[in-house]
């Protein structure tokens, strides 16, 4: 919590008489909270708390300003920090054929949310998580993965 969600609330407040009446605070959240992944134990319910904050900064800072937060959530990502969780591996190469494209999501496709995010083309956007996952989530239920599951028997 303290790393993810009471950081970034402690960032806001303590940077509000520094930031421009009209900026914008982005973090990185997941793609989903509403799913439970066993490898990634309790960092699913500190990012819902990351997310759910977002709407109470936004309305907390409109009281004196128009400062906008928001969040990537982004979808499984091959990073440093990942390769650290146990079972990580496995959970990405299963990301990577629920994906249409069958290539796993890049860094920079959330980084480029981030930076639109922080531009004025998205000031019409506020309190926010916006998913990255390259319609991942549209996708469980493929013919490959399912056919797989099904060979494999159901446990």
């Amino acid at each position: 919590m303290n790393i993810s969600c009471f950081s970034f609330i402690s960032i806001a407040n303590h940077f509000k008489e520094l930031l421009a009446p009209d900026a914008s605070l982005v973090t990185i959240s997941i793609s989903t909270t509403r799913m439970a992944a066993e490898n990634y134990g309790y960092m699913a319910p500190v990012k819902a708390a990351l997310d759910s904050s977002l709407c109470f900064l936004t309305k907390s800072f409109s009281a004196f300003s128009q400062v906008r937060f928001n969040a990537v959530g982004p979808s499984l990502l091959k990073t440093s920090a990942s390769a650290g969780i146990p079972g990580y591996i496995d959970s990405y190469l299963f990301a990577e054929q629920a994906i249409p494209r069958k290539k796993a999501l890049k860094t920079i496709e959330a980084a480029n949310t981030a930076a639109f995010l922080l531009s004025e083309r998205s000031s019409g956007i506020t309190g926010q998580t916006i998913v990255v996952d390259a319609g991942m989530e549209s996708n469980y239920f493929d013919n490959a993965i399912v056919s797989k599951a099904v060979a494999d028997g159901y446990g």
